[in-house]
C-alpha cells in the first residue's frame, strides 16, 4: 500500500482503474487471500481490522473478503487515480508499453459495468453490493516437477532438497520448510464449500498449483459446478506444466462456456527439460498437438504459451518462437506470453552483464521484427511483452548476484545429476564465468546465433 511518505503516480480514474478489487478472490497456495496473483507478494495479503493474514480455513463471505480494510484502500486509491504500491508490477508493464495484467483483466470483465462499480463504493472504498465474479484458486503445493526458478511453496517435491542447493543467503528456515511442506490447505478445508459459497455470481474460475491437472479437487470443483447447473456460465482458465492432459479433467471442460489454457513452457527441448525438470520435451510437444485437436471438441477458447523470462532461457526464447512458428498448428497461438522473473534474484535478467544484455535485447528485438512474426496474430502482445521484459531488465544492474547464479548451478547439477553447460550451450558460451572478464561473444558467433 502507498504510505504517506511516498508520492503515488497521479492520474484519472481510468488510468489506474483495475477490475480486480471489485469482483476478485485469489487464494494462494498456502490458503491465504491475496488482492491478486501478480501484485508485490508481500504486500497482497488481505489483512482484516486487527491486522492479521485472512485465510481460507475462516470460511470468510464475499463481504468480509472484498470489504477487507485492504481491499478497500486499494479501491480508494484507484478510485483518487493513484498507483498502490503493491501494483508496481503492472504500472511498469504498462509503462514499458506493454499488456499488464490490469489490461487483460479490464478488457475481460469490465464490459461496461465499471461506472455501477464506482457507484456502487463508498468513499471510504467498501462496497455496497460485494459479488465474487473471478475466483483465482491456488490448489496447495502439489506438483510433478522442481522447476529450477520455483520453490516449496509452489512445489513441496522441493522441500527436501531445497536448501540444500540454495546460495549462501538465499535458504530459509528448517521450521519453515517443514511447514510448507505439510501445509496442503486443500486436504484440509472444503473447497467444494469454497465454490459453493460463490458459485451464484462466478463468472471465471483459474486453476493453478502446484499443477492443477494433477490435483484431485479440481476436478471435485469441477464437478460441483457441473451438479450446481452453472457450469456453462462460467470460463475455466489454467496455468499448467502442461506434461500432463488427463482425461478425466478434459472429459469435463465441455460442460463450461470455454476454456482458457496459459501454458508454462520455459523454451524449447532441452532449455524447457533443464528449468522445469523432469519434464520431456515430447509430453508437452504432444500435449499441445492434443489441445490443438481438440480445440473445438474440449470447448478451448485460448491456448497459449507463457514464457519465465530468466537467465537460464532470455538467448533462446527465439528457438521457441520457431518452434511455434513451424509447429502447423491451428488454434495454439504461435507466439508466447513473456513474463519477467522477480526471484530469485539470482534468476533475475537484471543480473546479467551488459554484454549479456545487449545480446539478448539483439536476439529478441530481431524477433519481433522477423517478417514471419509481423504476420501471425497476437503479433503486438508479443512486442509489447518482449519491450516489457526488456525493460524490466536495463531496470536495474544487479550483476552482484551473479556469483551466487554459479553456486546454484553447481549445487543444483551436482543434485539432480544435470550439467547447465550441456543443455544451455548458448548461455556458456556467452556467460563468463567468473574469473573471466566480461565481453560479449565475438562477431562469428553472433552470426551463428542469429542464423536460421
Amino acid at each position: 500500500m502507498t504510505s504517506e511518505s511516498e508520492t503515488p503516480v497521479q492520474g484519472t480514474v481510468k488510468d489506474t482503474f483495475c477490475v480486480i478489487p471489485w469482483m476478485h478472490r485469489f487464494t494462494d497456495e498456502q490458503g491465504y487471500n491475496k488482492l491478486c496473483c501478480v501484485a508485490d507478494w508481500e504486500t497482497s495479503f488481505l489483512l482484516d481490522e486487527s491486522g492479521n493474514r485472512m485465510n481460507v480455513s475462516q470460511m470468510l463471505t464475499d463481504e468480509q473478503v472484498l470489504n477487507s480494510p485492504s481491499a478497500k484502500e486499494v479501491r480508494v486509491q484507484m478510485m483518487r487515480g493513484e498507483w498502490p504500491a503493491t501494483c508496481e508490477r503492472c504500472r511498469q508493464f504498462e509503462e514499458a508499453g506493454g499488456t499488464s495484467n490490469r489490461h487483460h483483466f479490464n478488457s475481460r470483465f469490465d464490459k461496461g459495468r465499471a461506472p455501477e462499480w464506482l457507484a456502487d463504493t463508498a468513499p471510504d472504498g467498501t462496497l455496497g453490493h460485494p459479488v465474487v465474479r473471478y475466483m483465482d484458486i491456488r490448489l496447495g503445493n502439489v506438483c510433478n516437477l522442481t522447476c529450477r526458478m520455483c520453490g516449496p511453496g509452489a512445489s513441496r517435491l522441493w522441500t527436501p532438497i531445497y536448501n540444500k542447493v540454495q546460495p549462501e543467503g538465499f535458504s530459509i528456515s528448517q521450521a519453515e520448510l517443514v511447514h510448507i511442506g505439510q501445509n496442503n490447505w486443500v486436504k484440509r478445508e472444503s473447497v467444494d464449500a469454497l465454490i459453493g459459497q460463490n458459485i451464484e455470481g462466478i463468472e471465471s474460475m483459474h486453476f493453478a498449483g502446484g499443477e492443477p491437472l494433477i490435483i484431485p479437487e479440481m476436478v471435485q470443483a469441477l464437478e460441483a459446478c457441473v451438479a450446481s447447473g452453472r457450469a456453462g456460465e462460467i470460463d475455466l482458465s489454467y496455468n499448467t506444466n502442461l506434461t500432463v492432459l488427463p482425461e478425466k479433467v478434459t472429459s469435463l471442460w465441455p460442460h463450461f462456456r470455454n476454456v482458457n489454457l496459459l501454458c508454462s513452457v520455459d523454451g524449447f527441448g532441452s532449455v524447457t527439460e533443464y528449468i522445469r525438470r523432469p519434464s520431456k520435451w515430447a509430453d508437452i510437444d504432444r500435449n499441445l498437438k492434443l489441445i490443438d485437436d481438440h480445440f473445438e471438441e474440449w470447448k478451448i477458447r485460448s491456448a497459449a504459451l507463457s514464457l519465465t523470462a530468466q537467465i537460464y532461457n532470455i538467448l533462446t526464447i527465439n528457438e521457441l518462437v520457431e518452434y511455434l512458428r513451424t509447429s502447423g498448428m491451428k488454434h495454439v497461438r504461435l507466439l508466447p506470453h513473456l513474463v519477467p522473473l522477480f526471484t530469485p534474484k539470482y534468476l533475475s535478467i537484471q543480473a546479467l552483464p551488459q554484454a549479456v544484455k545487449k545480446l539478448a535485447r539483439q536476439k529478441l528485438e530481431a524477433e519481433v521484427d522477423r517478417p514471419q512474426a509481423r504476420e501471425l496474430e497476437y503479433h503486438h502482445y508479443f512486442a509489447g511483452a518482449v519491450a516489457s521484459t526488456l525493460a524490466y531488465m536495463d531496470e536495474a544492474d544487479t550483476s552482484d548476484d551473479l556469483p551466487a547464479f554459479f553456486e546454484f548451478c553447481k549445487k543444483s547439477d551436482k543434485a539432480f545429476g544435470d550439467s547447465w553447460e550441456k543443455a544451455l550451450p548458448e548461455l556458456a558460451s556467452a556467460l563468463p564465468d567468473r574469473g573471466r572478464a566480461w565481453s560479449i561473444p565475438s562477431l562469428p558467433l553472433i552470426g551463428q546465433l542469429f542464423a536460421r
